[in-house]
């Protein structure tokens, strides 16, 4: 089970992996600042060095799902990565799905299909809640087809992992990564929430604020979703320039 750090350090590694491949793997300031970040967080944080360091023990000595990328020549910093892809075997768009999950809390699908056009496009809904049955259920194995290289004995790769799938493949955690939970009160949709972090505490989530009366799936979602969407994508695009002239000032 991952606690609240280390599950927003992991969701961080596979958005950042998305949505700014050049930047990545991340060096630890790097991660603090995806960790903190105001926009596409729910709950917002403010973790220090220390406490973002912990997370990276955690999920590197206990969870085995993540790896330090060590600094050498022409390089002064550690950097991280995660291997969920070697580790939990999730294709692209199942990670995209727990990363969101991770980072922003439970969601319709609605509110997924939105959220992960940065990280994965998504055709409509059925293809979200397609991902939501293999993610729910550890029996079914991963769409071949989805990953991004596929050779005629059935090696798979996605990032720098490569998985053989054998006849009778079963996935590799003994349960399912996520619940759908029933409607609360005053909703029109059920929302979704990983498991990664353990069960899922109802009664804290009936009182959170995102559980608020009226909520629905319509167009005000899409929209908001669209406009989180290009807040994000501009809040990566400053980080990138404030790592590029970090860079550029440690060159004199």
């Amino acid at each position: 089970m991952l606690s609240a750090i280390e599950l927003r350090v992991l969701g961080c590694l596979i958005e950042k992996q998305m949505t700014t491949p050049d930047q990545y793997p991340l060096t630890l300031n790097a991660l603090v600042t995806a960790c903190n970040q105001t926009t596409n967080r729910d709950p917002v944080v403010n973790y220090g060095n220390t406490m973002v360091t912990e997370g990276l023990d955690g999920l590197r000595t206990d969870h085995k799902l993540v790896r330090v990328v060590h600094s050498g020549a022409g390089s002064r910093v550690d950097k991280y990565r995660h291997v969920v892809d070697e580790r939990l075997l999730l294709t692209p768009s199942e990670a995209a799905i727990m990363a969101l999950l991770m980072l922003r809390g439970p969601q319709t699908l609605g509110e997924l299909k939105a959220r992960t056009e940065r990280l994965f496009p998504f055709d409509d809904l059925n293809a979200v809640d397609a991902v939501l049955d293999r993610l729910g259920d550890p029996t079914v194995s991963p769409d071949p087809l989805e990953y991004p290289t596929r050779s005629d004995a059935g090696m798979l790769r996605f990032g720098t992992a490569s998985v053989e799938l054998p006849d009778g493949y079963a996935r590799p955690w003994p349960g399912p990564l996520v619940q759908r939970l029933s409607r609360l009160p005053g909703q029109k949709e059920a929302r979704v929430a990983q498991l990664l972090g353990g069960p899922v505490d109802l009664e804290a989530l009936t009182a959170s604020p995102t559980a608020a009366p009226g909520s629905d799936g319509g167009s005000w979602r899409e929209r908001v979703g669209v406009l989180d969407n290009e807040v994000a994508r501009l809040n990566d695009r400053m980080e990138e320039l404030s790592r590029d002239f970090q860079a550029f000032r440690e060159q004199f």
